[in-house]
């Protein structure tokens, strides 16, 4: 059985084109398309929407009102705005360093 498909897939290559492509243009690179912004939006998404799920609004403590003026933050919570920091940090810097690959 082996040796049959061995031998199939042999045939198969030898009767595809040299260089040939499937599309009749070359594709557009991912970094002049809008690919570079959606996977970066798909991350701070991401993280706010997990800190959401997990705190509810008192997880995001920047936003007025959330917390008390007196509280104290719990420890969750500050790691998880530290990560949508770091996130959102890394994000932008990818997108500047996209914009200037581009330019």
């Amino acid at each position: 059985m082996r040796k049959q498909v061995l031998i199939a897939l042999i045939v198969v290559m030898g009767t595809l084109p040299v260089g040939g492509y499937a599309q009749t243009q070359e594709p557009t690179p991912p970094s002049e398309t809008m690919y570079p912004y959606a996977v970066g939006l798909g991350a701070i998404i991401g993280v706010v929407g997990t800190q959401f799920v997990l705190f509810g609004s008192s997880g995001f403590p920047f936003f007025e009102r959330a917390i008390a003026p007196a509280t104290t933050i719990a420890p969750e919570i500050s790691v998880g705005v530290s990560r949508m920091f770091a996130v959102t940090s890394a994000v932008v810097g990818a997108w500047i360093a996209n914009w200037l690959y581009d330019h």
